[in-house]
């Protein structure tokens, strides 16, 4: 954890904190995708509808920030 806590501050340091945090949203959607394609497990559709409003949230929260 260590480790990763240093490239987790060199990023924010490269990216704004405010971009890199807005990115980490996405996190979560990564890992339902990943577990989806890699362990076969089951993805609803109301799964996939709140993650497209949350991508578009981000989406146009960095468009406009």
């Amino acid at each position: 954890m260590l480790v990763g806590f240093i490239f987790w501050y060199r990023g924010l340091a490269l990216g704004g904190i405010a971009g890199v945090g807005q990115l980490q949203l996405l996190q979560p959607f990564l890992g339902l995708l990943l577990s989806a394609l890699l362990l076969g497990e089951p993805v609803a559709w109301t799964m996939i509808a709140s993650t497209v409003i949350v991508v578009l949230c981000v989406a146009g929260a960095r468009r406009f920030a």
